[in-house]
């Protein structure tokens, strides 16, 4: 499998088409594939790792779905949770793909003989640890949607963890535990934040996440950290020390403290460099994603905890063709969805259908919200965390103090819905974050009510009705070329983790953080 990987990358890189910026890069070299700089293949990596947790399948029809942000009105059963294990084969090929381009700028730099022309695009150990924090980002978002999964590191020890990368040749991959899996990836964002020289760049060219800023790559590395430990802090011990450790060793461990160090990666107006959503909607000709009516509601201050109207609500949202922010309802059926008109509920923000529109890998309000929680709801992170998250969106400082005057104090639920509403189009995170906590708990549940209409003299009552299963998926099935290609490991994994259902919890979740999750 893995050699497949590499070969596929190589011939796929060869034949890029030609883009601006720092995607300029993975244009480079075509006729020589097997001597790739690493500004190509830092350059290739970071989109190709966006494209594919940003995708369709993983995000657009997936998880931003499942969090309830957006709502279909033609092809509903993704929001009634339908999945086939044929559905994660081109998602799980990608992410694997990615995370062997980014064994092969490890090896480059470590390689004796190729370690020097490596040195042209940065000092090695700088780009060794910016990519061992782009593996991490990338093997949570993983882990998280499957589980157990083929995993390696850069100095994992555990004999598990033979995923593959560039200098192994491992055709049927064994699985990893989540647990081990989760204590490596604290264990690489710790020594790559220390391997970092901030006095030196990460990469000269190539990177389009932070122009290769080693000091902000450092922030990431500690603040991603946060969210890792955090979301196994109910489970380890050691996660919840990693916290403390952070938050009490600012200037050796800092992290993000304004919105100018968030994670993201700007995408462009011309082909083929533009975002993942503007090309499954815009190019694709789909007019069928729109703002759920649970997101508007909310915003509008008539659902969750804050009876307030949000001023993110003109950022998240367009009016309908009559001028109103109409949300589409969630959860139904393809034929009554049919009865509606589309254009009578809200699309999303304009910006959101940019096709230089900037995804967001991680960012300042986030860390805000995880800082809350590990300080017992500490109500000045949650402020913050606000703060952050509105400014991100554009929304003026009067409005945003005006909010804030108003809004409710710290607590589990106003922290988590807030982190909820931050999240927004960051999918993965908020799905993973929902099943870890139950908040927020105002999302369509099975059995709920979500449409009633009088006809002819009679109300007809739709209620929420997932397919196949009755509460929002707890993980995505294992794609179909690992049951047909790597079936002995598929086997031992589903063995040691659970039947391979949506329904069978991952580790982290077998435990519960809170005492009433809100889970059906």
């Amino acid at each position: 499998m893995k050699q497949i990987y590499k070969y596929f990358f190589l011939f796929s890189l060869s034949f890029s088409l030609a883009a601006c910026g720092d995607f300029d890069e993975m244009n480079k070299n075509p006729n020589s594939p097997q001597t790739v700089p690493t500004q190509s293949l830092i350059s290739y990596a970071e989109k190709s790792l966006v494209n594919a947790v940003r995708s369709t399948t993983l995000s657009i029809s997936g998880a931003n779905l499942y969090v309830q942000w957006l709502a279909n009105n033609t092809y509903t059963d993704t929001d009634r949770y339908y999945w086939l294990s044929t559905t994660g084969n081109s998602p799980w090929s990608d992410l694997y793909l990615v995370q062997n381009n980014l064994d092969e700028i490890i090896s480059l730099n470590s390689d004796e003989s190729t370690r020097l022309q490596a040195a042209l695009n940065g000092s090695n150990n700088n780009q060794i640890a910016a990519t061992r924090i782009l593996k991490v980002w990338a093997y949570q978002i993983m882990t998280d949607a499957w589980g157990d999964i083929p995993y390696n590191s850069y100095s994992g020890k555990n004999p598990s963890f033979d995923a593959g990368g560039a200098a192994n040749n491992i055709i049927y991959p064994q699985y990893a535990s989540q647990e081990d899996i989760y204590l490596d990836l604290l264990n690489e964002l710790k020594e790559a934040s220390e391997q970092l020289d901030i006095n030196q760049p990460a990469f000269i060219k190539g990177d389009a996440i932070y122009q290769g800023d080693a000091s902000k790559w450092q922030k990431f590395a500690n603040s991603l950290s946060l969210r890792v430990a955090n979301r196994i802090r109910h489970r380890s011990e050691s996660a919840n020390n990693r916290i403390k450790e952070i938050i009490s060793n600012p200037d050796r461990y800092p992290i993000f403290k304004s919105n100018a160090d968030n994670a993201t990666l700007a995408y462009e107006t011309t082909a083929p460099n533009q975002a993942p959503f503007y090309v499954a909607t815009i190019l694709a000709n789909r007019n069928d994603y729109a703002v759920s009516n649970v997101l508007i509601d909310f915003l509008k201050g008539e659902k969750g905890p804050f009876q307030i109207t949000d001023p993110r609500l003109e950022a998240y949202a367009q009016p309908n063709i009559e001028g109103e922010y109409t949300g589409q309802t969630y959860g139904l059926d393809a034929y009554t969805a049919s009865l509606g008109n589309p254009n009578m509920v809200s699309k999303p923000g304009k910006e959101i259908y940019k096709s230089n529109y900037k995804e967001v890998l991680m960012e300042y309000s986030e860390v805000e919200f995880i800082l809350s929680e590990s300080k017992n709801w500490a109500q000045e992170n949650y402020v913050n965390g606000i703060r952050a998250s509105m400014q991100k969106w554009g929304v003026e400082e009067s409005l945003i103090n005006q909010y804030i005057s108003q809004v409710a104090p710290a607590n589990a639920e106003t922290v988590l819905s807030q982190k909820w509403v931050a999240l927004f189009m960051q999918g993965a995170e908020a799905w993973a974050e929902y099943r870890r906590t139950g908040y927020p708990d105002f999302l369509v549940k099975k059995g709920d009510v979500i449409w009633r209409k009088t006809i002819d003299g009679q109300e007809v009552i739709k209620r929420f009705d997932p397919i196949g299963i009755n509460t929002l998926p707890a993980r995505l099935l294992y794609p179909n070329s690992e049951i047909e290609l790597n079936t002995l490991q598929y086997q031992k994994a589903i063995n040691r983790q659970g039947a391979d259902e949506l329904t069978t919890q991952v580790w982290w979740n077998k435990v519960l953080v809170f005492s009433k999750p809100n889970k059906k």
